[in-house]
């Protein structure tokens, strides 16, 4: 079965104009310690964000031309996609949200590989580690506010989403790998 794809670059708006070269080449990097192949699959699991597919690797199998690299320009970068599922555009014009999402996809990326992984303030086989850095990174990702009621519930580790209540009207879901040997699903659910 064929499905419709749409090929679009697009700019960050606010944070994350300009990432450093170590960073890009982290991203572009398709080796085993390297950022891409989690860069990409959580790209496209954003962009088919509407979809009721919820098998990974069906996802895959009917993108495996998706592409979305980074260009680094002198004033910022672009997203340049390549393959995306068309349900993330109304036209030719990607849908607001799922703008948003894909760049905070790459800023947690960014963040957990820098701040997360390999540091022994983290110790990821423990509840207390992971929850600790999911702590950081839901701070970092500026979800967290002193003195305001949060109104947010954290799963990680697996929770099939299908059988939570999705009733609230807005909804962030990000993959997150902080290591080779574990990865930890963060959603978010704000209302």
């Amino acid at each position: 079965m064929q499905y419709d794809v749409v090929d679009t670059q697009i700019s960050p708006e606010g944070r994350l104009d300009v990432l450093s070269k170590a960073e890009v080449n982290k991203l572009r990097d398709n080796s085993k310690g390297g950022l891409y192949e989690i860069f990409r699959n959580c790209s496209l699991a954003v962009l088919n964000c509407g979809n009721d597919l919820d098998d990974g690797k069906e996802l895959l199998e009917r993108y495996k031309s998706f592409d979305i690299s980074i260009i680094q320009r002198e004033r910022g970068i672009k997203l340049d996609i390549k393959g995306a599922p068309a349900i993330a555009f109304v036209g030719d014009k990607m849908i607001k949200g799922i703008h948003e999402h894909l760049f905070a996809v790459l800023r947690d990326i960014i963040f957990v590989n820098d701040e997360i992984t390999d540091n022994p303030k983290f110790d990821l086989l423990t509840s207390e580690g992971v929850t600790d850095s999911v702590f950081h990174i839901l701070r970092n990702a500026n979800v967290l506010h002193p003195m305001i009621n949060p109104n947010l519930v954290v799963c990680w580790a697996g929770i099939r989403f299908r059988a939570l209540n999705m009733t609230t009207p807005r909804r962030s879901v990000t993959k997150l790998a902080s290591a080779p040997w574990i990865s930890v699903l963060v959603a978010v659910l704000v209302r």
